[in-house]
């Protein structure tokens, strides 16, 4: 008696976990691809910060176009390019003595730009992405 008792409880054990493991039909259940944020674009997972350090070689329209000279991990890329242009719009805090606006910024000047990137787009292999800057400090090139 007691190993009928047994023999079923383990017949029941073993079709509840083939039941648990079994993986659903192609196309049912949750797509691959649900509640994962996207590697690429603006709104990319996970994003790094690039610190780039040098100096302002030019200000065009909307650009800062710097040399670089030192860069965190994620801006070797730059660093060994030895030149950046990156994108400075309306959210981009720029300090210069107490200027905060990209006209107060003057070539030669020593630069730190911060800006933000996805991590993929700066592992990928080939030319760098463009830069947009968080965050720009700039300070008086000396005499």
């Amino acid at each position: 008696m007691k190993l009928k008792v047994l023999l079923v409880g383990l017949t029941a054990a073993m079709l509840s976990v083939s039941v648990a493991v079994a993986a659903p039909p192609p196309g049912k259940g949750k797509p691959e691809t649900a509640g994962k944020p996207s590697t690429t674009g603006p709104t990319c997972k996970p994003m790094v910060t690039v610190v780039l350090k040098g100096t302002i070689t030019g200000t065009p329209s909307g650009f800062l176009n710097m040399k670089v000279t030192q860069a965190n991990r994620w801006g070797r890329a730059y660093a060994t390019a030895g030149s950046a242009a990156v994108i400075v719009n309306t959210d981009t805090k720029v300090r210069r003595n107490g200027g905060k606006l990209l006209t107060n910024l003057v070539a030669n000047d020593w630069v730190l730009v911060q800006a933000r990137a996805c991590k993929a787009a700066l592992l990928a292999q080939g030319t760098p992405p463009t830069l947009t800057a968080v965050r720009v400090v700039a300070h008086p090139a000396k005499a």
